[in-house]
């Protein structure tokens, strides 16, 4: 196999690798369905039935009570319409985008870059540090001029959450200074530390606040899936007029799937998806512990990736070839740090939402990929 050379984006190198051997790369799970989530699949026919007989409004008020509140949102604005339901997250980004049309946003750095990539069509973009989020230090925002501070939480590639007292800060900030606070909670659901309200620290606040929800990184069930966007009452005209250009509505055959899919993880389903994202990383650790000059990162993280860290970017350029030329596919990390991309030089990220053999498999091949730098 050959590599083409040029620099893709991240979702680009995702798509290569869809149909490869052993997919490592993309974030989304990619595991057997849990024998509850089995059991759901099979009772595909009957929701479709549902979607078709109630109303839609009470299929997606159902939806979104049963997800939000199964990752502990209970203060989350499903009155007053100010929770929309929409594709995905990405699609959340574009319709965000729309409404920062002339902002300058101080965007955490790293993140995953097309975050990044859509913003910037639409606005100015400023880096901002994860520990500049955690700690509520605005100085590099207001530095910049910043309208809006747009937070990943947890963070990906790190894993790096903000705790209820760093949220309460950083919107407390935010709206002393008159700043829109954007959050993407994407990969709450595999944080139990970031499942506190953060909708009762944002209302009691009094910030104008985005959040983008969302639930494709966490049942695998064939791309089947939602975002939803939540907003403060400031919020909500912007927000509806700029997704009202893009969509309709979504499925409620798929609303009706995301609703018993939550009830599920409420019931233990979570916890189960925990205990695999738990192991494999003792995979990860296990295999990079036996290699020399590779380490894995972020021992806090709880999320569904993990990264490694090379001696060198070359050692992190050749290692990701030698996988590919083994059918194995990781990302890089340079185009997560948006701003300066040499900082993730020497980093590979893994996906860990995988079953364990074929993550143990890439592991192997990993090792086998390192050990040839040294032919």
């Amino acid at each position: 196999m050959s590599e083409r050379r040029t620099v893709l984006n991240l979702t680009e190198l995702e798509q290569r690798a869809i149909d490869s051997p052993i997919n490592l790369s993309d974030g989304h799970p990619r595991q057997d369905p849990t024998g509850s989530q089995a059991k759901l699949i099979c009772r595909l026919p009957e929701f479709f039935e549902i979607a078709a007989a109630e109303p839609f409004a009470e299929i997606e008020r159902r939806a979104q009570a049963a997800f939000l509140g199964t990752l502990g949102q209970a203060r989350a604005p499903l009155d007053g319409g100010r929770v929309f339901s929409v594709y995905s997250s990405s699609v959340a980004t574009m319709a965000v985008a729309n409404v920062l049309s002339g902002h300058r946003v101080a965007l955490i750095h790293p993140t995953f870059d097309n975050i990044h990539d859509i913003l910037v069509r639409q606005a100015t973009m400023i880096p901002i540090s994860e520990d500049a989020c955690v700690e509520g230090d605005l100085s590099q925002a207001l530095a910049g001029n910043a309208t809006c501070v747009f937070v990943t939480t947890p963070n990906n590639p790190t894993g790096r959450a903000l705790d209820e007292a760093d949220l309460r800060r950083l919107a407390d900030d935010c709206a002393a200074n008159g700043l829109l606070l954007c959050l993407d909670v994407s990969f709450r659901g595999f944080d139990l530390r970031a499942q506190f309200d953060h909708y009762a620290v944002l209302e009691d606040s009094g910030v104008d606040y985005v959040v983008i929800e969302d639930t494709g990184k966490l049942w695998p069930m064939q791309e089947l899936k939602l975002g939803f966007v939540a907003v403060s009452e400031s919020m909500r005209a912007k927000v509806e007029h700029a997704l009202s250009d893009v969509l309709l509505t979504v499925s409620p055959f798929v609303l009706t799937l995301i609703e018993m899919l939550a009830v599920d993880a409420a019931q233990g389903g979570l916890a189960e998806l925990h205990r695999l994202i738990t192991e494999n990383r003792r995979i990860v650790s296990d295999a990079v512990g036996g290699l020399d000059r590779v380490e894995l990162l972020d021992p806090q993280s709880r999320i569904s990736v993990g990264r490694l860290r090379f001696s060198s970017p070359t050692d992190a350029d050749r290692t990701r070839r030698g996988l590919y030329e083994r059918g194995v596919h990781v990302l890089p990390c340079r185009q997560f740090h948006w701003a300066d991309q040499q900082e993730g030089a020497a980093l590979l990220r893994v996906a860990l939402a995988r079953n364990g053999a074929t993550l143990a498999e890439g592991m192997r091949r990993l090792a086998a990929a390192h050990a040839s730098l040294a032919a």
